[in-house]
């Protein structure tokens, strides 16, 4: 029983506590559904065959969309909103022993649930991804930042830049997550290859900066990623961590383990932990004051994941690899994709130059028909068929088994 319990602790461990809020609140919505119908009874729907309860889970879905049950006001919920209230009733199903009700005989996604869902997104509004912010919306921001509450909160966005940072990393957010908020121990100063301790006055002539994620949402432990000195007076990320470090440090009561986004007022010296909303409420201030004329976009379009996208954006419009975009700012697939925005008018810059660059070229004919691969040759079994063969002549072998 003791082996037992463990594995149910770790497999707890799996998910963290926002998940499994999810995950109650798709099932209480599908009792409350079930309940309504007259069916509270069976909630694993034990009555009914595989057709029955997959008509039953469509009609679920239409009152999830349709915001009937589980919701403060009705609304119609999107179809991701739909589909993850879906899952979140199958992993009851399973954590229960019970078979996927989702499921087709095949194994895959009911064909009825599959068309009702592709037809909510048909109907549903187009994403609208937040924008790339760009340096001079991150200078703008410094220079109507005249509180030292401001400033630090703008030196914080900065060092997140410069390395792509999810808000999770760097800012109290709603929600527990399963990242770890950044501590003062994970930033780490370089000289020559030599470690320079916080306490240095000369930290902030370090060489590189070097950041320890301990825990990220794919579940990569300690990924390490070093950023050089840029040479410009405030987006520099050596200068602005060793601002942060260096500030942080001078507070009573603060250490090793003390989390980045730590903020002290000067009146009372109570201790503050700067939020997202702190963070965007002045990062959209600043972006009203450049103009919609000048950037492209709206305050309204800019987001927390807005550094991440123009972390990326800065650097492929700077040519970096995408291996190193991807490295850097540790996405483990091309999902960083979704951050470059084609829209930006320089992201196009010089491709129709290239693209007449050469204007004539050669074509490599298609193979062979002499080649016993190739389509209609009568050596291809797939088409020996076709040459007026019989059954039997074209199921026997073209060589002699027999000697």
């Amino acid at each position: 029983m003791g082996d037992l319990s463990a594995a149910f602790v770790s497999a707890n461990n799996a998910v963290v506590q926002g998940t499994s809020e999810k995950q109650l609140r798709a099932w209480r919505r599908y009792k409350d559904y079930l309940m309504s119908i007259g069916l509270q009874h069976d909630l694993f729907l034990e009555g009914f065959n595989r057709g029955q309860r997959i008509k039953i889970l469509c009609a679920f879905a239409q009152s999830v969309r349709e915001g009937r049950f589980g919701v403060k006001s009705p609304k119609l919920l999107k179809a991701d909103s739909v589909r993850a209230t879906l899952d979140g009733v199958a992993q009851a199903y399973k954590l229960a022993d019970r078979a996927d009700p989702r499921l087709d005989a095949d194994g895959k996604l009911a064909f009825l649930l599959q068309r009702q869902l592709r037809g909510y997104k048909s109907v549903d509004p187009g994403e609208k991804p937040q924008v790339a912010i760009t340096g001079s919306v991150l200078r703008k921001f410094h220079q109507l930042a005249l509180s030292a509450f401001d400033k630090a909160l703008c030196e914080l966005f900065i060092g997140a830049f410069f390395f792509a940072m999810r808000s999770c990393e760097y800012l109290k957010v709603q929600g527990p997550r399963k990242t770890k908020l950044l501590e003062l121990r994970n930033i780490r100063f370089f000289q020559a290859n030599a470690t320079i301790p916080h306490s240095s006055s000369s930290l902030s002539s370090a060489d590189c900066v070097s950041i320890t994620f301990e825990l990220q949402k794919r579940d990569t432990k300690n990924d390490t990623i070093t950023q050089h000195k840029s040479g410009d007076k405030l987006l520099c990320p050596v200068k602005v961590w060793a601002s942060i470090v260096r500030r942080i440090r001078s507070y009573q009561s603060t250490g090793a383990s003390t989390t980045v986004n730590t903020f002290q007022f000067p009146e009372g010296g109570k201790l503050h932990l700067f939020s997202g909303a702190e963070l965007l409420k002045r990062l959209r201030f600043a972006t009203t004051t450049i103009g919609q004329d000048s950037l492209g976009f709206t305050a309204k379009e800019v987001g927390l994941h807005s550094a991440c996208s123009g972390a990326a954006m800065a650097m492929y419009l700077a040519h970096v690899p995408v291996f190193t975009i991807m490295l850097l700012g540790r996405w483990s697939s091309d999902a960083f994709l979704r951050y470059i925005r084609k829209q930006v008018k320089e992201f196009s810059n010089g491709i129709s130059s290239k693209m007449i660059q050469h204007e004539h070229f050669f074509t490599i004919p298609s193979s062979s028909s002499e080649d016993p691969r190739a389509p209609n040759n009568p050596l291809n079994p797939a088409c020996r068929n076709s040459h007026g063969l019989s059954f039997k002549e074209t199921v026997r072998p073209l060589a002699s088994v027999f000697h």
